[in-house]
């Protein structure tokens, strides 16, 4: 997630590196003999040797945090030498060591193969085909984050917490969470078994599901009560414009009492169109800076003087999914006092990923280069963004979103604690919006319409509301 890097390391760029980097090069020398030895001689292996050197010497220099090259170069030598590993072809032996090296420095970077770069594109326009489903590895086995709303994930009921096991007969332990995603998608029509092991059920059960076009709606919107809704599911295509759109409709026939934006199960994508949509609601002020640990890596953006809705009170709704992209719209708008933030604290995954293009069929290195701060300093990383008005779920509902950035295998350190909300509110004290059962949604509304903390707390349920 973030600006496409277009060109390498130039070959003499590389060679000076190594002579500055002197003993700093003997890792990656064993980490390059036990790759030779596993793979068989010929021009594929050495032109995978060369971009292995590289590759290794990249991370060293732009990750966000110095890095141990000998413990980096001796996790890739274990992935190559581990009982029962086979010499194989110089791509997979490569792709194999690497993706272990780099997953002990964060759960973001690793190396995608030419087929993992495609795939990787086509989710970032907002459509590929495939199941429909967010994921993260957990445990060795797939966790499904949630499903992407009208996909074959959700309507074969697929929940947030459900461990896949199996991808038809194929173990899940041991693939790589590119190798997953591979699995998972597939020409629209196939079909895919999936047996799922879930929170609270004793048995583990099969799903037959058939893969579809997965078009990502990624905007709709409505209005409830004179307030505009915008519910933004992934940042991806070009957000800008159908935000103008549905701003411009919006208000063609009506003037709006507030603005809700939901980002309640975003879990991010790409930084521009992040900037873009806080941009499209602050009309001065900074938005976000990536901290790098070379001044290369780090750069701020601040918004133009255009903006939506400007008088217009507005609310943004966040819960336990809303990562990376998400987080950042989120803070940026609420360091600007521009919008209430309002719901649970924030995923926590502040990093910045750069995609870095390998070359002609070798495929990109997915590497984490920076972290993001707010416009008030604070790095997202780890803590995330606390809400306002937080809103508490029910205890005996079952948890949305049971874990977090900071639970993740090597997430990268944070920094501290967000400030704590001004008021908690049971979620089944807020009114029922006009549309549905979402009382979260009803809460944001209620809030519009009353302009102020008090008057708010005062228009709920006589029960007192829960105070820091």
């Amino acid at each position: 997630m973030s600006w496409l890097a277009s060109v390498w390391l130039a070959g003499a760029a590389v060679s000076a590196w190594a002579e500055q980097t002197g003993a700093a090069a003997d890792p990656i020398a064993q980490l390059i003999a036990a790759y030779e030895r596993a793979v068989p001689p010929g021009a594929q292996a050495d032109s995978y040797r060369d971009l292995m050197r590289r590759v290794m010497l990249r991370v060293q220099r732009s990750y966000p945090v110095e890095v141990d090259l000998a413990a980096l170069a001796a996790a890739g030598v274990r992935a190559i030498e581990a009982p029962g590993a086979e010499p194989g072809e110089p791509a997979a032996v490569f792709k194999r060591s690497l993706n272990a090296a780099l997953a002990t420095l964060d759960p973001h970077s690793s190396v995608l193969d030419e087929n993992d770069y495609a795939r990787f594109g086509s989710s970032q326009s907002g459509s590929f085909s495939g199941l429909g489903l967010e994921i993260e590895m957990a445990e060795g086995l797939v966790r499904v984050i949630a499903p992407i709303e009208d996909t074959p994930a959700a309507r074969a009921g697929l929940r947030s917490g459900d461990l896949i096991v199996k991808f038809d007969d194929q173990p899940v332990l041991g693939l790589t969470q590119a190798d997953a995603v591979a699995r998972m998608r597939g020409q629209p029509g196939t079909p895919i078994t999936l047996l799922i092991r879930r929170p609270g059920h004793a048995a583990e059960f099969s799903v037959l599901l058939v893969r579809d076009l997965v078009r990502s709606q990624l905007l709709t919107w409505r209005i409830e009560e004179d307030v505009l809704v915008l519910r933004l599911r992934q940042f991806a295509g070009s957000l800008k414009p159908l935000i103008d759109q549905a701003v411009a409709q919006a208000t063609a026939t009506q003037q709006l009492r507030g603005v809700i934006l939901d980002l309640r199960g975003n879990p991010g994508g790409l930084v521009n169109q992040a900037v873009a949509v806080a941009d499209a609601f602050l009309g001065q002020g900074e938005i976000v800076s990536m901290r790098g640990r070379w001044p290369g890596n780090s750069r701020s953006w601040s918004a133009d003087d255009a903006q939506h809705l400007p008088t217009v009170p507005m609310v943004v709704l966040i819960d336990g999914g809303s990562a990376s992209a998400s987080e950042l719209v989120a803070g940026a708008l609420q360091d600007n006092a521009r919008a209430t933030v309002m719901g649970q604290r924030s995923f926590g995954k502040g990093s910045v990923q750069t995609l870095l293009p390998l070359g002609t069929g070798a495929g990109a290195l997915r590497l984490t280069t920076a972290l993001y701060a707010t416009p008030s300093g604070r790095l997202v990383q780890r803590t995330g963004i606390g809400p306002d008005i937080e809103l508490v779920a029910p205890q005996n509902a079952p948890p949305r979103f049971g874990r977090r950035e900071q639970d993740r295998a090597q997430a990268l350190p944070g920094a501290q604690e967000p400030l704590p909300p001004k008021a908690r509110i049971e979620q089944e004290r807020c009114p029922r919006p006009p549309q549905g059962e979402d009382r979260a949604l009803g809460c944001a509304i209620a809030f519009l319409k009353a302009g102020a903390l008090d008057r708010f707390v005062a228009t709920l349920d006589p029960a007192r509301p829960q105070t820091p």
